[in-house]
């Protein structure tokens, strides 16, 4: 689960797909599900088409120990745009855990995490909270207020659960059929209409178990969602529920630069998430 807190005037406010700003679209950690003792790694996917990124400052905190958030981090800490005139007591009370991209976050879940719990409670496990602020880049002289921070949370759940859940993965995206490697880029006709399809790896739909509240064992297989997101045009749905993988793309008809990028952010709702980009270059007109 991701929740991004951002200041924005409603009424000019841009489509929830339409990347016109610095966003943070997704946070993934490897693993998905970690158990006490284990290293965790985080990567986020961050896009600003329109000022160039200083990094991405990562904290981790106790989610079931502290406010509702988790974490609680003085804006103060991120004026000038960097970490480096920053009390290195501040950080570390504040769950410093990375800063990328020189410095990629890490966390070891400690080892009595899941001590106050029962055995049984144990397999549905806690969660730690993630908090990541992305800064922009300041211009020489500049400064950098604190609404140009964008935050972002993530829930990181730590258990023993028998079948531990895995983030999901786009092995390739289809336009029109036509398969695309990702990383890949496609020439698009201006001012058409395409059918956008993210092809997920085998093992993006697991089958779990989960423990009701009574002890109650359930078996049960994921249904992720998909957000889709763009630079230029517009698309006839922005989320998908899989088994649904597709949505359509409209290119524009005038588009403001050669090129643009797609996002497709995969989310399979126990806390998995998996993103891809689509780079698109805009055929010139006859």
């Amino acid at each position: 689960m991701i929740l991004q807190l951002v200041a924005c005037d409603t009424e000019d406010l841009s489509q929830s797909w339409q990347i016109d700003r610095l966003r943070v679209l997704a946070v993934a950690t490897e693993p998905a599900e970690p158990r006490p003792g284990d290293l965790v790694t985080f990567n986020a996917l961050i896009v600003s088409p329109v000022d160039p990124l200083a990094g991405s400052a990562w904290f981790v905190c106790d989610g079931g120990a502290s406010d509702d958030f988790g974490c609680s981090v003085d804006p103060a800490l991120f004026e000038g745009g960097s970490l480096e005139e920053a009390d290195p007591e501040d950080l570390a009370a504040a769950g410093f855990i990375g800063f990328l991209p020189a410095l990629p976050p890490a966390w070891v879940v400690p080892a009595d995490y899941l001590d106050s719990l029962t055995e049984a409670e144990r397999l549905e496990g806690s969660f730690a909270m993630t908090y990541l602020a992305a800064i922009p880049e300041v211009a020489e002289g500049g400064t950098l207020d604190e609404d140009d921070v964008e935050l972002a949370y993530k829930r990181v759940p730590v258990s023993l659960a028998a079948t531990p859940n895995h983030n999901p993965a786009v092995l390739a995206w289809r336009v029109d059929g036509l398969a695309i490697e990702v990383g890949a880029e496609v020439l698009l006709d201006r001012g058409q209409a395409y059918d956008l399809r993210a092809e997920l790896t085998s093992g993006s739909v697991e089958p779990y178990t989960f423990v009701t509240s009574a002890g109650v064992t359930k078996s049960l297989t994921e249904e992720p969602y998909l957000s889709w997101y763009l630079e230029e045009g517009s698309f006839s749905q922005s989320n998908s529920i899989f088994p649904v993988d597709t949505t359509v793309y409209f290119s524009p008809e005038e588009p403001v630069h050669d090129t643009a990028s797609l996002w497709v952010v995969v989310r399979d709702r126990r806390g998995g998430m998996g993103w891809s980009e689509l780079r698109v270059r805009f055929k010139a007109p006859a």
